[in-house]
This record gives structure tokens, sequence and C-alpha cells, in this order.
């Protein structure tokens, strides 16, 4: 693994200070460290290059083409930080292909988990939506003599069957 010098390589000392993790918070949110850029979905691809250039330098080229597909890496789930600074790095010098293919994998990650976000809320409103019916307390009561009586009458008939059984023995 690469230390810290390595990983920090070509930021400046600022850069270095303020360069820190994101993480998704358990109710979905983003959890940042002190100087981490937050992933907010409402936020513009604009403003998250403005947090961006705050950390480091954003190349003119990945500001002003592909500045949704800044937005796009940061709300990927896939990525940790150190991903997400890697790709904003290389993207000047991808080719168009790599770009669309990029492009396309971020937004069909995106579209693949709003999906089954939905799905998941459909499957919990159901769930919500479909209440067990009312418990019937006469009904359960009467259920649990009726059973009560049942094995009240079984235990009977197995000591009469036991008491038979060591007549049966003594008699031999």
């Amino acid at each position: 693994m690469p230390d810290d010098n390595q990983t920090n390589q070509g930021m400046t000392s600022a850069q270095q200070g303020s360069a820190s993790a994101v993480t998704a918070g358990s109710t979905g949110t983003a959890v940042a460290d002190k100087g981490a850029v937050v992933v907010d979905p409402n936020k513009s691809a604009e403003q998250y290059i403005k947090d961006i250039e705050g950390k480091y330098i954003v190349p003119s080229l990945v500001r002003n083409k592909f500045a949704d597909l800044v937005k796009l890496i940061y709300e990927t789930e896939s990525m940790n930080q150190e991903e997400r600074e890697y790709w904003l790095q290389i993207m000047p010098i991808m080719s168009e292909d790599q770009i669309v293919k990029f492009r396309e994998i971020l937004v069909n990650e995106k579209e693949q988990l709003a999906r089954l976000d939905k799905e998941y809320q459909s499957e919990m409103s159901k769930i919500n939506r479909s209440s067990p019916p009312p418990i019937d307390e006469a009904k359960v009561k009467a259920k649990m003599e009726k059973i009560k009586k049942a094995e009240a009458e079984a235990e009977v008939k197995d000591e009469e069957a036991e008491e038979n059984l060591l007549d049966q023995l003594e008699n031999l």
C-alpha cells in the first residue's frame, strides 16, 4: 500500500491538509470528514466543481467539458474519495470513447440503483398496506379451551393405556 507521501503526491500542502474521505451514512446521507466534498443529489455540477476546487486544481477541460461527469463521480456509491480524485485527474487524457463509456457506466449505475430503490419502496409500501386481520379474542379463547380439553382427554386416555399395560405386565 502506498504511504501518505505517495498518495498525496502532486497535491499542494493545503490540499493535502484538507483531503479527506466521504462515506455514506446509514440513512443514505453523506457523512463528510473535515474538508471533504459533501455528496448531495440536489447539488448542481457547478457546485461540486466549486467544492472540489477548494481542495485541488481542477483542470479547465474537466470544469468546462465534463461538469456532468463530476456530479456523477461524486454521487456514485461505488467509489471512495481516492478513486474520485483519480478519475478527475485522468479525465483530461482519456479518449472520447473512454469518456462516453465511463459516462454510460456511471449513468447505468445511477439508473439501476434508482430502480432498485423504487422496487424496495414499492415492496415496503405493500408490506405496510397489508396489515394482518384483526384478532377475535373470543375465537382465540374458544380455540384455546378446545385445545386444553383435547389435551386433557388425551392425557386421561394415555393414563388408562398405561395402567392397562402395567396390569398386563403383572399378569404375565
